[in-house]
């Protein structure tokens, strides 16, 4: 599993491809939510690496480790990173499956309709990431250089971020 370092890479990794993907099509939401959501992912793997030495293989044991109300967990973030991280998770679940971010948490999913992903969805990915990117930022010192998402909204109004990688 990956160090503090190899997890802070490939997210800078995966950020620069968002950024080449995005340049070139402005589009394909649903593949640039899920890699903003494993950008996230990567960057809180670095943090729980960096407090526990552990790596962990679920997204549940992530999220526990994560989790400001786990007392006794020495990676547990402020209440506002985890909620932009559990948000980016469930747009990432829904961007990966269909499902609507409010998902039925327990296991089994009803069937329902399709919740497609549209640039809306991708908005808030992109405010979520960068809250977990400050997060990153601001504990560990990690600089980040600086890259143009756009997003075109539902009116056709195009918005420009520029965000750090």
């Amino acid at each position: 599993m990956g160090s503090f370092s190899e997890h802070i890479s490939q997210s800078k990794s995966n950020i620069d491809f968002l950024s080449k993907v995005n340049g070139n099509i402005n589009d394909r939401w649903d593949w640039q939510v899920t890699v903003c959501f494993y950008s996230a992912l990567h960057l809180m793997n670095a943090h729980i690496v960096s407090k526990t030495g552990n790596n962990y293989l679920s997204h549940n044991q992530v999220a526990e480790a994560l989790n400001p109300f786990t007392t006794l967990s020495l990676s547990k973030l402020d209440e506002q990173t985890y909620l932009s991280y559990n948000k980016l998770f469930q747009l990432s679940r829904r961007s990966r499956y269909l499902l609507n971010e409010n998902f039925n948490k327990g296991g089994v999913v009803s069937i329902q309709p399709a919740c497609t992903t549209y640039s809306k969805h991708f908005q808030k990915s992109i405010y979520h990431l960068d809250k977990i990117i400050d997060f990153i930022s601001i504990n560990y010192g990690v600089t980040f250089g600086k890259i143009e998402i756009k997003c075109i909204d539902t009116k056709g109004i195009t918005y420009s971020y520029f965000k750090p990688i």
